[in-house]
C-alpha cells in the first residue's frame, strides 16, 4: 500500500518505530493524496522548529527513491504533503490492471486463522429488522478478512438452549396444537411463547414451571428432547429462508449453545477448584472478579440449570483448542458488552486462551429503530426482517420501472432485488457501527445521494461503456496530453482503495469502504459528466475506457465486501 510504503520510509531515513503509522490523508484533498505530521512531533520532542524539522525530512526522502511523487511540499506548521504526479496516477492504474484482485495488498501474517461469529438468532422466533446489525456487519467483517487473504471460519452460534425452551416446551404442553403449529411453524411458536408470559404476568408461579420444563430438558427426558429437537428444526428452515432472501449470508458451521452441553462441568468444576468460581445462594454457584469492577455473576443456577455465560466460556474452549486461531471476533450489540467482558476475563483467568497468542474482540455496535417501533419478541411486537425485505424490493421495482421501462420484466424483478436488499445492506454498512441507527427509507432507494442505488447506478452507467467498447490491454507510461482534473480524482482514489478495505479490518469497521466507494462514484460520475470518451483521441479514449474499467471493477468488489452487495448491469 503507499500509505503504508511512506510510512516505512519516514520510520527508515529517521530511525523510528516501523510497526507505527506516521502518514495520514489531508483533510483538504488539495493539500495532497497523503501527509505526514511527523514533524510535529519531532519538533516538540527536539525543541525545534517543525517546520525546519519537516525541510530537513523532505529532503531526505527526496533523496530516496520515490518515483511518482511529485516534488514534496511543506505545509502550514510543518505538516509534509504527498502527491502523485501524471506517471505515478497512471502506474497505479496499470498496477490495477494487471492484477485487480491482489493490487497493494499486503500479505497476511503467518497465523491468519479468524473466527467470526455472527447473525446468532434465537430458535423459535423470527428474524427481525434488529438481527440485520449483526448479520450483515458479521458477513462483511468474514468478507474482508477472506479478501485480505485470511482463512475465515464463520460461525452461526444460534440460540437453542436456556430457560426460554422450558417456557417454550410448556406453552406447547398447556395450548399447543401440533396440527397447526406444524402449518405456521415460526406465527405459532412465537403466539405461545408471547401467550406464556401474558399469563406469567398473572400468575408469577407459572415462571417457576418453564424453569422446571427446562431442567428436565437438560436432564434428558425425552419428550422434552424430542420437543425441543423439533423446534429446531423447524426454525432453522424458516430462518434460512430468511438468509437465502438476504443474499450472501453465509456460515461455515452452525453451532448452538446447546452443542456445549456436556462441555460446561469439567470447567465449572475447574473453576470451582481454582477458587475462581464458589458457592452461591441455595446451592447455586457464582464467580467474583477481584480487582475489577465487574458485578457477581451466577454460573450455575441453584436448580443446577446452566445459564448463557457459562456456555459462552465453553466456545472459547473449544474454538481455541479446535481451529488455533490467530483472533475470534464477536459480532454482537452493545447491549452484551459486560458479558462478554466477563466472558474473557474468567476464560483468561481458567487459562483457556492466552492473549499474547489469541485475539477475543467483541465488536459491538449501536441500537436501532425503525419508525418508532419497539422490537420485543416477548410482547410480540416485531418489525420481520422479511417484512422489510420485501418492502423494499417492491419500492426498487418501482424506481426501476420509472427509470429503465423497457428492461425485460424478469431483468426488472432481478435488479430490484439486487438494489432493494443492497439498500437495507448498505443503509447499515454506510454508519458508523459505534453509533446508534435510524433505519430510513430514505436512504435505503436513493439515487442522488451515499446509498447502494448510487453506487449500484454508478457501476451500471461505467459498465455501459465497457460493454461497448471492450478493455484494451494498456501499459500507459506517458500521454500526448496531460490528465484533467476529473481524471486525476478518479485516479488519485485507486490506491486508496486497499487502504480503505485494511483500515475497515484493523477497526472492524465496515463503513470505511462505504465512505470510500461514495468518494470514487462521487469523482467518476464527475469525470464522466465532464470529459467526454467517443469523441476523445485514441490514447484519451484508451485511457478514459480504462478508467471506467478500473471503476466498475472496484465499485463491484467494494460492494461485494459489503455483505455480498450485488451490483447490476443494468438499471
Amino acid at each position: 500500500m503507499l500509505k503504508s510504503f511512506l510510512s516505512s520510509r519516514l520510520a527508515e531515513i529517521l530511525d523510528l518505530n516501523p510497526n507505527h503509522d506516521y502518514v495520514e490523508y489531508p483533510r483538504d484533498v488539495s493539500h495532497g493524496d497523503y501527509a505526514s505530521p511527523i514533524a510535529l512531533r519531532l519538533g516538540k520532542e527536539q525543541g525545534r522548529n517543525p517546520h525546519d524539522v519537516a525541510v530537513e525530512i523532505a529532503k531526505k526522502l527526496e533523496a530516496t527513491d520515490l518515483d511518482g511523487f511529485a516534488k514534496l511540499e511543506i505545509a502550514g506548521p510543518g505538516f509534509i504533503n504527498f502527491r502523485l504526479n501524471q506517471k505515478g496516477l497512471l502506474k497505479e492504474l496499470n498496477g490495477f490492471l494487471a492484477a485487480p484482485r491482489h493490487y497493494r495488498l499486503p500479505t497476511p501474517p503467518k497465523n491468519n486463522k479468524i473466527i467470526c461469529e455472527y447473525s446468532d438468532p434465537n430458535i423459535a422466533k423470527p428474524l427481525g429488522i434488529h438481527h440485520l446489525l449483526a448479520t450483515v456487519i458479521g458477513q462483511s467483517l468474514a468478507n474482508i478478512y477472506t479478501y485480505l487473504g485470511y482463512e475465515v471460519i464463520k460461525i452461526n452460534h444460534i440460540g437453542d438452549w436456556g430457560t426460554q425452551f422450558g417456557k417454550l416446551i410448556y406453552a406447547i404442553k398447556q395450548w399447543g396444537d401440533r396440527s397447526q403449529i406444524d402449518k405456521n411453524p415460526i406465527d405459532e411458536l412465537l403466539k405461545l411463547y408471547v401467550k406464556f408470559h401474558e399469563e406469567a404476568t398473572n400468575k408469577p408461579e407459572i415462571e417457576d414451571l418453564g424453569r422446571t420444563e427446562f431442567k428436565h430438558l437438560e436432564d434428558g427426558d425425552t419428550e422434552n428432547r424430542a420437543l425441543w429437537k423439533w423446534i429446531v428444526e423447524i426454525s432453522m428452515t424458516d430462518v434460512q429462508k430468511t438468509y437465502d432472501l438476504l443474499g450472501g449470508i453465509t456460515f461455515d458451521h452452525v453451532l448452538g449453545e446447546s452443542f456445549y452441553e456436556k462441555k460446561m462441568a469439567p470447567l465449572i468444576e475447574q473453576g470451582l477448584k481454582e477458587g475462581i468460581f464458589e458457592a452461591g445462594e441455595g446451592g447455586a454457584i457464582i464467580a467474583n472478579f477481584p480487582g475489577t469492577n465487574y458485578p457477581t455473576t451466577i454460573i450455575k443456577r441453584s436448580d443446577g440449570a446452566t445459564v448463557y455465560i457459562t456456555r459462552d466460556i465453553a466456545t472459547v474452549q473449544y474454538r481455541v483448542d479446535t481451529w488455533h486461531p490467530a483472533k475470534i471476533v464477536y459480532v454482537v450489540d452493545v447491549a452484551q458488552k459486560l458479558h462478554f467482558e466477563q466472558v474473557f476475563h474468567i476464560a483468561k483467568r481458567l487459562g483457556l486462551y492466552t492473549p499474547t497468542e489469541v485475539e477475543l474482540e467483541h465488536v459491538i455496535f449501536g441500537r436501532m429503530s425503525f419508525a418508532d417501533k419497539k422490537m420485543s419478541t416477548r410482547k410480540g411486537n416485531i418489525l420481520l426482517l422479511d417484512d422489510v425485505l420485501l418492502e423494499a424490493i417492491d419500492r426498487a421495482q418501482a424506481v426501476v420501472e420509472d427509470k429503465n421501462p423497457d428492461l425485460p420484466a424478469d431483468e426488472k424483478r432481478a435488479v430490484a432485488e439486487m438494489v432493494g436488499v443492497g439498500g437495507v445492506k448498505y443503509a447499515i454498512l454506510s454508519q458508523n457501527r459505534m453509533t446508534n441507527i435510524i433505519f430510513s427509507w430514505d436512504k435505503v432507494i436513493n439515487l442522488q445521494g451515499n446509498s447502494a442505488a448510487y453506487l449500484q447506478y454508478t457501476y451500471a452507467r461505467a459498465r455501459s461503456i465497457i460493454n461497448e467498447f471492450g478493455t484494451t490491454p494498456l501499459t500507459l507510461t506517458g500521454l500526448a496530453e496531460d490528465l484533467t482534473e476529473n481524471e486525476k480524482e478518479v485516479l488519485r482514489l485507486i490506491p486508496k482503495f486497499p487502504e480503505a478495505v485494511v483500515l475497515a479490518a484493523k477497526e472492524s469497521k465496515p463503513h470505511f469502504i462505504s465512505e470510500y466507494l461514495f468518494d470514487l462514484a462521487q469523482a467518476f460520475n464527475g469525470f464522466y459528466n465532464n470529459d467526454p470518451i467517443l469523441k476523445a483521441p485514441k490514447d484519451k479514449k484508451d485511457l478514459r475506457i480504462a478508467i471506467c474499467d478500473v471503476a466498475t471493477q472496484i465499485i463491484k468488489q467494494g460492494l461485494s465486501l459489503l455483505a455480498t452487495i450485488d451490483a447490476p448491469e443494468r438499471m
